[in-house]
């Protein structure tokens, strides 16, 4: 049996790519997740749930995030650990470590290159969620 036979895997993966890519604009233009965003993934999530990876996802997943925004105050926002907590719980742990894992890749080569081309203070916020939400969709169709 393949992925594209298993409606349930389809409709689930639309209404992620969906949301994934609603969210992707809307952290752009206001730097911030909002919390329905999270409700909705969840809500999502409990379409042929798997408990056991998923609970762990949502716990492991955002820690990463987590630690740098306890130590260090403007690093990255809670709306980014909430969403990749509920991602984490709709990938389970192993695929949502690698949405983690490509979309901070995608983001700190992006942020790279977007700093130095427009001369801009590193200081100055940046949006992670279009970053998360490809590493999220990629996690996503690797079954």
């Amino acid at each position: 049996m393949n992925a594209f036979s298993d409606w349930l895997w389809i409709i689930k993966g639309f209404f992620y790519v969906v949301i994934l890519i609603f969210t992707s604009f809307y952290d752009l233009r206001t730097k911030t997740i909002p919390d329905i965003i999270h409700l909705l993934i969840f809500l999502i999530a409990l379409i042929k749930v798997d408990l056991a990876p998923s609970i762990l996802g949502f716990i492991f997943v955002p820690l990463p995030f987590l630690i740098p925004a306890l130590m260090k105050e403007n690093s990255i926002g809670g709306g980014d650990i909430k969403f990749m907590a509920v991602s984490g719980f709709l990938l389970g742990f192993k695929r949502g470590v690698l949405a983690s894992i490509i979309g901070l890749i995608l983001a700190v080569i992006v942020s790279s290159i977007y700093y130095k081309v427009n001369k801009i203070d590193k200081s100055e916020s940046f949006p992670l969620a279009p970053f998360l939400s490809i590493g999220c969709f990629v996690s996503y169709l690797i079954m």
